[in-house]
């Protein structure tokens, strides 16, 4: 009867939906574990260095498809490497790219209300802390970073690339931010025939018609909505959006569209204090006896709640155009409003990718309509970017309570240096001291007491899924389903959004080891381009967007997964570096040296910014005349931090035995007399620092390579042509100044060599900065020979008296060896013997700063005292391990006890229940007799009352029918009487004639 029929006149433009699949028909094969155990060589690539640098092997874990082969060479097809050989990044000053819209008028106040008055229905549809997050004008934050995001976001990996690494938004990280759930009924965006939409499923009450399948409040809505639409004049050829404001006039009153700020300090406006710890009654308070509600009059609160949800689906969650209300979110919408969950965060992140999918394969950055979540982006980059936003202190309230971190970006900051943030993506180890990654965030809210155990899906004897009857099951279950290749699904009217899921790329964001990655994505049964799902059929992208999501979330598989560490050591495997660095290695080494150059002019005093040598000129250009350059000034680089880029992990390690031009080098923090030094100057973890004389000198000025007599290090005099910089205030003449940093080697070739400055090779790969300086060697004197031998017998002496169990004979050896070295240095010594005795003193300096970190030397205990000890502590650590194993018996044993009671006490609540629903049947049938035998007495005696009155009534017709009868005999007599004296009369007066 309804097929065919649109009761809204052709308004809404209808489209089925998706159509109901069953589990079985998800074919595909999960391995036994998500998670598993390769031997892989791992290594370290940063771009500008030489080649991949090898830490050693070990057992890691890896998130499967993975595996350590060789992967095919590919191109960058990155929107930042297909500007680099043309002209510089400038973004159009009106691009809509990262900006974030603030909270329209009125709608402060709409939602203070509603997580006031239906908080229970928003936590039943696990939406609660979502919507709290909406209250916050996110409006402020800049867009350098999501700019950055889209210039290096690798549309057919659905990933964003920092250096020589992987990076996504993956479904756990944007629940985090955002707070959106990752389970439940699919979010469509859809206007159902009027067959789905009055579709009737059996009641539970009773009802011969059944209760409608979608909520009661959806054809409202929809109605609302027309009335509305048609009512403000608007054009009737864009129906698909309302403009948000006239939305909101249609349901709140007028003294409540205003522009209303809330602040994390305080969110409802309660006038607190600044500095007061939030309470449970200031963070989250409950509607006031005497509240005024601000709804409209005529609109009902089930209304009121589904306009309000889905004026917050359109403009934070998913907005899709700026400042619209579309119908089609309006079904989610009244879903949400009866407490149903729906899968949001999966839609939303196959928006998210989709988009940047369109940004990022542009051929240029006029992008004008980019309506993203950018929030929940720049939530996600604060995640793993530290360094990326300023925030201000957060209340406490809310990260015990695990709120949406995307709350302390509400009153955040950010550089905006976007040539800082182009060169952290090239090469993140060049601003290392601004910003760095942070893989695995400790804001995952997973149970601390299961961090580091294998946990497996299976289901049990009843059927039920194992991984979801644990406690704080569903965190778990979001962060198993977010570890799975598989395709995001958003599905908006007759056409539907497939994104690839690839979460094995970026193993490194949950605590494993990465490898070379396969694709796991399942084939789409009847889709062939998933980036064309224009042209497939409407019926085969329902059924595929149906089966689709049933096989992101589905459950049951029987596979194991491990739920890491959070400080758990994660690397790179050496085959994938040497596939990026082949890939990508000229393009990441182009990219950094220009950005480099451009952050390095950032540092310089306003002044000298214009005041550009020859080399940086070219370096934009793309040149290689930058091999022949000059730095003054460097960006200083502090150690890595923790947790972000380990150390090598194994004690195993392959090195290489000669220095490159690429390795780190030691700054100088003072130099001798003569030197001069650039204020500011600070040490570069990419260039070498070689000092050599100036041309001119008594020197050697051939380009060669000299080896050296002492060691294996190798010397490099300067070439005739290189440039040597005037400082301020100084003489540029040759042999008046002596140069402390330059370099002439080509970047991203390596070359072995070392000057004085360099380290001995035992040291790579430390976090080691020497104490010891730079020393220059002065022209030599007539007297400097004697003077250099007594100082060499001095330093001889120094060495030798070096004893490592007594710290009185180290204490002192840096400074009286830097001392000493700059003596050699001011005598004039020779180059090659200065070379000798500064990689000897820093090898010592070495040796030292590993002889402070032994305990033994400042505590006095001896072998013996310790094997005794160690001997007590063995047998208390028996003996607690006997009681441990007796106390996991008896726990064991009661936790059985306990389990068979538990299943009893279902048992018996079960029965109570079936009994309990048993006698409210009784009840309820007998309360329906009851009122029915009272409406059967009142009309009986209503009866009694009519058929009393009637009585009297008849009786007094019967006595008036027989008077009646009476009187009609009498006068049918009389006028019989009348006929016969008549006929008498008639024929006596016949006589008469």
């Amino acid at each position: 009867m309804l097929q065919g029929r649109d009761v809204f006149h052709s308004f809404f433009t209808r489209s089925p939906m998706l159509p109901q699949c069953s589990e079985d028909s998800v074919q595909f094969e999960d391995p036994d574990r998500w998670v598993t155990s390769l031997r892989l060589q791992c290594g370290e690539y940063h771009p500008l260095e030489s080649s991949v640098a090898q830490v050693g092997w070990g057992t890691c874990d890896v998130l499967v498809p993975a595996a350590d082969t060789v992967e095919l060479v590919g191109q960058s097809g990155l929107l930042s490497h297909r500007q680099l050989q043309s002209a510089p990044l400038e973004w159009p000053r009106d691009s809509a790219v990262g900006r974030v819209q603030s909270p329209v008028s009125g709608y402060v106040c709409w939602a203070r209300y509603v997580l006031q008055a239906h908080r229970s229905t928003l936590q039943a549809a696990g939406i609660y802390e979502a919507v709290y997050a909406s209250l916050f004008d996110y409006g402020r934050l800049p867009t350098s970073w999501a700019r950055g995001l889209v210039e290096f976001w690798d549309a057919s990996r659905s990933t964003c690339w920092v250096g020589a690494e992987e990076l996504t938004l993956t479904l756990s990280d944007l629940q985090t931010v955002s707070g959106l759930p990752v389970f439940g009924h699919p979010f469509e965006e859809c206007v159902p025939p009027d067959d789905q939409l009055f579709s009737r499923v059996p009641s539970a009450d009773g009802d011969r018609r059944g209760r409608l399948v979608l909520p009661d409040v959806y054809p409202v809505l929809l109605e609302h909505y027309r009335r509305v639409y048609r009512a403000s004049g608007l054009s009737a050829r864009a129906r698909v959006g309302m403009p948000v404001d006239v939305w909101l006039r249609s349901f709140l009153q007028d003294s409540y569209l205003t522009a209303v700020g809330a602040s994390v300090h305080d969110p409802f406006g309660l006038d607190l204090p600044r500095g007061v710890p939030l309470s449970e009654e200031a963070a989250e308070p409950s509607l006031a006896a005497g509240y005024l509600s601000p709804v409209l009059p005529g609109v009902t609160e089930d209304l009121f709640l589904a306009g309000f949800l889905a004026t917050w689906l359109c403009t934070f969650v998913l907005p899709l155009r700026a400042g619209f209300v579309r119908y089609s979110a309006l079904l989610a919408a009244s879903q949400l409003s009866q407490g149903q969950r729906l899968s949001l965060a999966p839609a939303v992140l196959a928006r998210i990718y989709r988009s940047l999918r369109t940004a990022s394969e542009a051929t240029s950055l006029e992008l004008r309509d980019l309506t993203l979540p950018w929030h929940y982006l720049y939530g996600w980059i604060h995640l793993h970017i530290l360094g990326a936003f300023s925030c201000l202190e957060c209340p406490l309230y809310f990260v015990e309570r695990g709120y949406p971190t995307v709350l302390q970006l509400s009153q955040a900051s950010a550089t905006l240096e976007s040539e800082r943030i182009r060169l952290f993506f090239f090469a993140p180890h060049l601003v290392a001291d601004r910003f760095s990654l942070v893989y695995q965030p400790d804001t995952v809210s997973l149970p601390p007491h299961l961090r580091g155990t294998v946990v497996v899906d299976r289901v049990d004897r009843r059927g039920r899924r194992t991984l979801l009857l644990r406690r704080q099951s569903l965190p778990i279950a979001e962060y198993f389903v977010s570890m799975r290749p598989g395709w995001l699904c958003h599905r908006s009217g007759s056409s539907v959004t497939l994104e690839g899921y690839q979460p094995n790329r970026v193993a490194r964001q949950f605590g494993l080891f990465q490898a070379t990655a396969f694709d796991g994505r399942p084939l789409v049964p009847g889709v062939t381009d998933t980036r064309r799902m224009d042209t497939v059929p409407l019926e085969t992208c329902l059924y595929a967007a149906a089966l689709t999501w049933l096989h992101l979330l589905r459950f049951g598989t029987g596979s194991s997964f491990l739920l890491a560490q959070p400080s758990a050591q994660t690397g790179v495997s050496y085959t994938r570096l040497a596939w990026v660095r082949q890939s990508f290695g000229p393009v990441l080494e182009h990219g950094a040296r220009r950005y480099e150059r451009r952050v390095q002019r950032l540092g310089l005093p306003r002044g000298q910014r214009s005041h550009q040598g020859l080399s940086d000129a070219t370096c934009d250009r793309g040149t290689d005349t930058e091999a022949h350059t000059t730095t003054r000034v460097a960006v200083p680089s502090s150690p890595r931090a923790s947790g972000v880029a380990p150390e090598p992990l194994y004690t195993e390690t392959i090195r290489s035995p000669r220095r490159h031009a690429s390795s780190p080098r030691v700054s100088s923090p003072r130099m001798p007399m003569g030197v001069h030094s650039s204020p500011g100057r600070a040490s570069s973890p990419r260039m070498p620092v070689s000092v050599h004389t100036s041309p001119g000198g008594p020197r050697e000025s051939s380009p060669r390579l000299r080896s050296s007599d002492f060691t294996s290090f190798s010397t490099l005099d300067p070439p005739d042509d290189y440039f040597c910089p005037a400082y301020p205030g100084e003489s540029s003449g040759v042999g008046a100044d002596i140069v402390a940093e330059f370099s002439f080697f080509p970047e991203g070739h390596p070359t072995d060599f070392a000057g004085p400055s360099s380290a001995p090779a035992t040291l790579e790969g430390f976090e080691y900065a020497s104490e010891i300086s730079c020393h220059v060697p002065f022209l030599p004197d007539s007297r400097s020979a004697d003077r250099c031998s007594h100082t060499g017998a001095l330093l001889k002496d120094l060495i030798s008296s070096i004893d490592p169990r007594s710290p009185a004979s180290w204490i002192e050896f840096v400074p009286t060896a830097d001392r000493l070295l700059g003596v050699l240095a001011s005598f004039g010594v020779s180059t090659t013997e200065l070379v000798f005795w500064e990689s000897l003193c820093r090898a010592l300096e070495y040796q030292i700063r590993r002889l402070r970190d032994l305990s033994v030397l400042r505590t006095r205990v001896t072998l013996p005292e310790l094997e005794e000890r160690v001997t007590r502590r063995r047998e208390a650590a028996d003996d607690t391990h006997d009681r441990f194993d007796s106390s996991a018996v008896a726990l064991r044993r009661h936790r059985e006890s306990t389990s068979r009671m538990d299943t009893e006490v279902s048992e018996l609540t079960t029965r109570v229940r079936s009994l309990w629903r048993d006698i409210k049947e009784v009840m309820s049938k007998k309360t329906d007799v009851e009122e029915r035998r009272g409406r059967r007495d009142r009309l009986t005696s209503r009866e009694e009352q009519r058929y009393l009155a009637l009585q009297q009534e008849m009786v007094a017709a019967d006595s008036s029918l027989t008077q009646a009868v009476e009187e009609l005999q009498a006068a049918q007599l009389e006028f019989q009487t009348l006929d016969e004296v008549t006929v008498q009369l008639e024929s006596l007066q016949a006589r008469l004639y």
